[in-house]
């Protein structure tokens, strides 16, 4: 039976940026308390219109972001989870964790308003389908995926494998929740980002999103992370940083962030 070494897992851990560590350890402890007794207690996580606006359980707001799956494909969400924020947080936010969680409360304001027409109740796949988005646009050009070792992919269909992937969970109710996702993460890349990424260099004179400097995190919250304020080209880089810096994802198979090539196992 293989030893888990705490200690080496204490480290790792640490070496995971924040926003990262943050919404995996989150998503998995808020699964795993409500497995522990799956339907009273997961009925108290999901979002409710009726019981949020009108009996205040505002908790739900939040709970529903980092409620995985009880079957084994919570380890296919975690994988993704936590490879994709790994990835953009070691990436293009590299220094900036304050700027990402800044932008990503956004972004699930968003995914709430883009899957009303679903009425979800549950809103990680979402957030999955739109962090796999910008992931995706932000990766150095000619970065590739690869599911599962089977076959490999342009990094750049990295949507359309997630949205597949919602097809053969949930039918087409399944894929038009990460439809929605994927339209929140194109909404922040070209609100944020768009001007950066025009031509693949962070030097260019082309303008960032028109939304980039509210993108940047209040002080408050910058000083909850210890990060100092910095100039910024906008999307949380600061000035001098490498725009799309390389990165890896690899769910399900051992490797970690930070090469050129991107790979999803899923």
């Amino acid at each position: 039976m293989p030893v888990v070494n705490l200690e080496t897992l204490a480290k790792d851990l640490r070496k995971t940026p924040p926003v990262a560590r943050s919404v995996c350890l989150a998503t998995l402890a808020l699964t795993f308390y409500a497995a522990s007794k799956p339907w009273p207690r997961a009925l108290q996580l999901v979002y409710e219109y009726e019981r949020v606006f009108k009996r205040y359980e505002v908790w739900r707001l939040v709970t529903n972001f980092f409620l995985g799956s009880t079957s084994p494909q919570l380890i296919i969400q975690a994988a993704m989870l936590y490879r994709t924020t790994d990835a953009l947080e070691s990436g293009p936010y590299r220094s900036r964790s304050c700027d990402f969680a800044w932008q990503m409360f956004f972004a699930c304001i968003g995914i709430f308003g883009a899957t009303r027409p679903f009425k979800a109740s549950v809103h990680l796949d979402a957030l999955i389908a739109c962090l796999s988005y910008l992931a995706s646009v932000t990766a150095p050009p000619g970065s590739t995926t690869s599911f599962m070792g089977f076959f490999t992919l342009p990094l750049s269909s990295l949507p359309y494998l997630i949205i597949f992937l919602g097809l053969l969970k949930g039918g087409p109710w399944g894929a038009g929740v990460a439809v929605a996702g994927t339209l929140v993460g194109f909404a922040w890349f070209h609100l944020i980002w768009k001007g950066l990424f025009a031509t693949k260099s962070f030097g260019s004179t082309h303008p960032p999103g028109i939304l980039a400097e509210y993108g940047r995190a209040p002080g408050w919250l910058r000083d909850v992370f210890g990060e100092r304020r910095q100039p910024t080209n906008g999307g949380g880089l600061k000035k001098g940083g490498t725009v799309g810096q390389g990165v890896k994802l690899n769910v399900g198979g051992g490797g970690c962030c930070g090469s050129s090539a991107a790979a999803l196992c899923g």
